[in-house]
């Protein structure tokens, strides 16, 4: 394979589904064989090692959107069993990696306390904003909180005289660092010298990640065939494969620039290769409907749409075939690696 070009590729067809976003009821349903299986409610069996169904989904849900990110997969595994530790650990627990029936409420409890209205991402398209007035010239300081009350950034705004000023926040934490994933406030701190006052804007908590996912409307991961690593003529694959509809909008999953906008008729179709700003890694998208409005070079940001999704090139049905390259990048000295636990993980709030 000539370096900087993407490997010729035969996507399998995978079936449209739409990703669950809550535990359903417990109910019993017929297996193809007439035999029966349980659905768990979340809350009505201990959780541990081992264990599968749509109540552990919840669970895998309810901690990242807790601040403990967690891959969604229904599967309570290494991955989850190390969350589940961390997040007693935080709140006092004891800690011993099982989620019991007494635990499932109080987490349950602690999802109704850090409800949140929105979402953004770090640096992204879309920031959460504070709307203030003031009586009179002077300044006023707005402080960014996170979901234990801890100061993760104060953002000064001064006012001329009596007007009206939106600040906002880009997701960042003081001296540069990125902030991580987690649920914040804005607070107007108190001793304004301009005699501040709240006049709208995002009051509430709010969720903040660095990631989104590509395609947050309905869509299917697909079978074994469409997993990273599974064989392909003279090669493996190298992404895996995301079914949705033809036309299905593909948005900016890191804040970055535009590595690469090209097309391959007998491969990736029209394609795009950006780059994330902030993890240095890259993130690959190919088979869209059309070319990217975006030439190389352009800054994009999270939450941006970059595309849509087609079947461009060797491709078998409408998906988007994602990529994820380690630093420095693709074809540059990085390596792909299998982008499945990051994409459950961002559907979790995407």
């Amino acid at each position: 394979m000539r370096k900087g070009r993407p490997r010729s590729l035969a996507c399998a067809v995978v079936a449209l589904a739409l990703v669950a976003v809550a535990a359903p009821a417990a109910s019993a349903t017929a297996s193809p064989k007439g035999k029966h299986h349980h659905v768990w409610r979340f809350g009505t069996r201990p959780l541990a090692k081992g264990a599968k169904g749509k109540d552990v989904r919840y669970l895998q849900r309810a901690l990242s959107r807790l601040g403990v990110a967690t891959s969604v997969d229904g599967v309570f595994g290494k991955g989850t069993f190390k969350s589940v530790k961390a997040f007693e650990a935080q709140h006092g627990w004891p800690v011993n990696g099982v989620i019991s029936k007494k635990d499932a409420k109080r987490l349950k409890k602690l999802l109704v306390k850090r409800r949140v209205s929105g979402s953004y991402f770090i640096q992204g398209y879309m920031r959460p904003t504070l709307q203030l007035t003031s009586r009179k010239a002077g300044a006023a300081k707005v402080k960014v909180l996170d979901s234990y009350g801890n100061l993760v950034q104060t953002l000064a705004v001064d006012f001329a005289g009596a007007e009206s000023k939106s600040i906002s926040w880009d997701g960042m934490q003081s001296g540069g660092a990125v902030g991580g994933d987690g649920v914040y406030r804005l607070k107007l701190a108190d001793g304004s010298s301009a005699g501040a006052s709240i006049a709208g804007g995002q009051t509430e908590p709010f969720a903040m990640h660095l990631h989104m996912s590509p395609v947050p409307g309905p869509h299917s991961d697909g079978g074994a065939g469409s997993r990273f690593g599974a064989p392909r003529s003279g090669h493996i694959h190298q992404g895996q494969d995301v079914a949705a509809a033809c036309g299905s909008r593909l948005y900016v999953v890191e804040t970055g620039s535009v590595r690469v906008n090209a097309y391959q008729a007998d491969g990736a179709g029209y394609y795009v290769v950006l780059h994330g700003n902030l993890t240095g890694t890259d993130f690959v998208y190919m088979h869209l409907k059309a070319s990217s409005w975006a030439p190389v070079g352009t800054e994009v940001s999270a939450g941006q749409q970059i595309g849509k999704v087609g079947d461009t090139g060797e491709a078998q049905g409408c998906h988007l075939h994602f990529e994820r390259w380690s630093v420095p990048g693709w074809y540059v000295g990085g390596a792909a690696y299998d982008p499945l636990p990051e994409l459950q993980y961002w559907d979790s709030y995407s």
